[in-house]
């Protein structure tokens, strides 16, 4: 049986952007384990092998679900291009949290559309790279979550942010600029970025999730990765 997509359903999230949603599933009725994904930095759902990779596990009787979050700097009308710098710049962990949450309880709503393809009680997390370190603090917080796969994640979080002078500049322009080095583009991040991991900063901890696991977690990392 071929798999059935439904791309670029949009539901609402909690902080006024839109999160962009795609399904793949065998449409045969039967009631599937849900798989989540999470891209990573300045990552989106259509990138590189995901759409395989969800195709694949349509294919083993598995409902799986990509999505951007939704303030990557994608929209629903550009969805592979970085066009929304300002809500990438007004992006932060805490967000791809809570998104990530109102995307699991959307899913598991009783009048869900494919709710008759799906095992509400059998849900899994993938997050590759910075979507890693999400899933885990989020696999650790939300006991509906049974089983974790990271691909290629991050361990920390804190130690990705500048210190001394370079921190103590960005604080006082309010913003800093990195290179996409797919686009060339600069695309910003505003200091709220750091401040929000401050204030969170025990909740942020991927070090201390990952201690509180108590369900079976898959890691998958390339001994030459470069960037993680």
């Amino acid at each position: 049986m071929e798999v059935s997509k439904e791309k670029n359903l949009v539901i609402d999230g909690k902080h006024q952007k839109p999160i962009v949603v795609d399904t793949i599933f065998k449409d045969d009725g039967k009631a599937k384990p849900i798989v989540i994904f999470c891209h990573g930095y300045k990552g989106f759902k259509d990138w590189g092998a995901w759409e395989r990779m969800g195709e694949v596990f349509a294919e083993n009787d598995f409902f799986f679900v990509k999505f951007n979050f939704s303030h990557n700097g994608t929209g629903p009308d550009h969805l592979t291009e970085f066009l929304n710098i300002e809500a990438f710049g007004d992006n932060n962990y805490v967000k791809e949290l809570d998104d990530l949450q109102s995307v699991i309880d959307w899913l598991l709503l009783p009048d869900f559309k494919f709710a008759q393809q799906i095992d509400a009680t059998n849900l899994s997390l993938i997050g590759h790279s910075r979507g890693g370190g999400i899933t885990l603090i989020k696999a650790a917080e939300d006991k509906r979550i049974g089983k974790l796969l990271t691909y290629a994640s991050v361990s920390d979080f804190g130690s990705r942010f500048p210190e001394g002078k370079k921190l103590e500049a960005w604080e006082k322009k309010g913003v800093q600029y990195i290179v996409n080095a797919r686009t060339g583009q600069q695309l910003p991040h505003h200091y709220q970025f750091y401040k929000n991991y401050k204030e969170n900063k025990e909740r942020l901890s991927i070090k201390k999730a990952a201690k509180k696991l108590e369900i079976p977690h898959l890691i998958a990392h390339g001994s030459s990765d470069t960037s993680v």
